[in-house]
């Protein structure tokens, strides 16, 4: 399935911004998620679970607007075209030279029925969100569906900050219809059908390259996600021309953490 896609809509984004003006008074509230992010990551509920509208928790059964929305005459139109259930509604902001760590949305996605929406309104070049090891380069009104149960990472690069209009919504015919959420990934390519001892053989000469080339270490250092690190090294060799397994690549994990616990025990 495909992991992101940018939506056929249209976003007046200079109502957007005026939105911004209109809540410049209201005080940005420090995400709860303290152990994924580095620097100034705050946002503003302006839909949210019933009970709950001043966090800035996005899950729940019933959702209801805040008292912000009333101010948003821009984000109300916009949320008016969206022929789907609406849930959560936020505006997140991450300040220059803030960083949010990769991690996984788990609870998030196709397969619950739920998707999320991104609609930058204030961002910059310096911005880098990469989806999957992949970099997604969204521009002010542009509606993005993005599939955040994949490993994302996200740094303000730039003097700047990056306000995003994140809108969770539940996934319906009308949706389908815009997203082909069940298309083939042309990044994902297909396992390489190979025997064990060339597929080990191909690792072999692959770590080299890694040892050698830095740039190439550094993707794969910074792939912390288990799954998308064996997923990005299969990718990776393939693009040298050098296949290998899935197998392949989880035997020499296995290993390497041998040698490391019993460097330990000794």
């Amino acid at each position: 399935m495909i992991d992101r896609f940018r939506l056929p809509l249209t976003v007046n984004t200079a109502a957007l911004r005026d939105d911004l003006i209109a809540l410049s008074a209201e005080g940005w509230v420090p995400h709860f998620n303290g152990d994924f992010h580095d620097g100034d990551w705050t946002g503003l509920v302006l839909r949210g679970p019933m009970g709950a509208t001043d966090s800035l928790l996005s899950t729940g059964e019933a959702f209801a607007d805040t008292p912000l929305m009333a101010l948003c005459a821009g984000v109300r139109t916009l949320l008016a075209g969206l022929d789907c259930p609406l849930r959560a509604v936020r505006l997140l902001r991450l300040a220059p030279g803030a960083s949010i760590h990769e991690h996984r949305d788990y609870d998030l996605g196709y397969e619950q029925g739920e998707a999320r929406l991104h609609v930058p309104v204030l961002t910059n070049p310096g911005v880098e969100f990469h989806l999957r090891n992949r970099r997604v380069e969204m521009a002010p009104g542009e509606v993005w569906y993005l599939d955040l149960g994949q490993p994302h990472r996200v740094f303000n690069g730039g003097a700047t900050d990056r306000i995003h209009l994140v809108i969770d919504v539940g996934v319906n015919d009308w949706l389908r219809a815009l997203i082909p959420f069940e298309a083939a990934d042309p990044f994902r390519p297909p396992e390489p059908l190979i025997d064990a001892d060339t597929a080990a053989a191909n690792l072999d000469r692959f770590r080299a390259l890694v040892a050698a080339e830095p740039d190439l270490h550094a993707t794969l250092r910074d792939t912390t996600d288990r799954d998308l690190f064996v997923e990005e090294t299969i990718r990776l060799g393939l693009e040298r021309a050098l296949p290998f397994t899935a197998a392949a690549v989880r035997d020499a994990m296995t290993e390497e953490r041998r040698r490391w616990n019993e460097q330990w025990m000794r």
